[in-house]
């Protein structure tokens, strides 16, 4: 029997990671709602076997499907909140609305591939450990191949490759953001760029997102100057792709 996978994720990075995560799991099908609109709409259909879903979205935030009783519904599937981090107030509030896991995005590979085939399946998947690298090797591979991608490098490489023909969007959004004053979607950019980063190996940048992300929710005045220096940095890591 195939089993139905919604994802309810707006960043198109932590999207691709998901599915090319999922592609070698038989019998899994994923369909992925970028707004809370398009979930809604999915939800309503039915014949889910399980949700992964996302807080912040551009029309709002995931809580408010939570509240409308969407998890806590007759036959409802399992719901899994995929988030950079929460307070442990709002985990108890997320699971008193019916929450089954949360994932810290970004999330191991391994964690999502069990967690995943746990709630589908009823049991944790014994993912192989990765071969460990050869001593003189180790300095050039990068950390987060074995702690995010389970040492698989071409899956990195593949996801890699993706994220940087992406930066132009992201970019293009900030700008946008900028342009208009606009701090909640700037807000949102540095949000989805913090998780990307740290999957792709760069914390530093991770940090610079997050620092941009508070920063755009708490400041008086839209955070330019920031916005500026985490543009260059993701200018500079296309430039230097080839």
């Amino acid at each position: 029997m195939t089993a139905r996978l919604l994802l309810i994720e707006d960043d198109a990075s932590i999207a691709r990671f998901v599915e090319m995560a999922l592609e070698d799991l038989p019998g899994v099908e994923l369909h992925v709602a970028t707004r809370l609109s398009q979930a809604r709409t999915a939800l309503a259909s039915g014949r889910w076997h399980l949700v992964i879903s996302d807080l912040m979205l551009p029309d709002g935030s995931a809580e408010s499907l939570l509240a409308e009783g969407r998890a806590q519904a007759t036959g409802a599937p399992p719901w899994v909140v995929f988030s950079a981090g929460l307070q442990p107030e709002r985990l108890l509030a997320l699971q008193a609305l019916g929450v089954t896991r949360t994932l810290r995005k970004p999330v191991p590979l391994a964690e999502l591939l069990s967690t995943v085939t746990e709630l589908l399946h009823g049991q944790a998947s014994a993912a192989s450990p990765a071969p460990a690298p050869a001593a003189a090797a180790e300095h050039a591979l990068p950390a987060t191949l074995h702690t995010h991608f389970g040492g698989d490098r071409a899956l990195f490489e593949h996801f890699r490759a993706g994220c940087l023909e992406r930066f132009a969007d992201d970019i293009a959004q900030g700008d946008a953001a900028v342009a208009a004053d606009d701090a909640d979607e700037l807000r949102r950019v540095a949000h989805g760029l913090k998780a990307v980063l740290e999957l792709l190996g760069h914390p530093d940048l991770s940090i610079q997102a997050l620092v941009l992300e508070e920063a755009a929710a708490h400041s008086s005045t839209l955070p330019t100057t920031g916005w500026t220096v985490l543009r260059r940095s993701l200018q500079a890591l296309r430039n230097a792709r080839h």
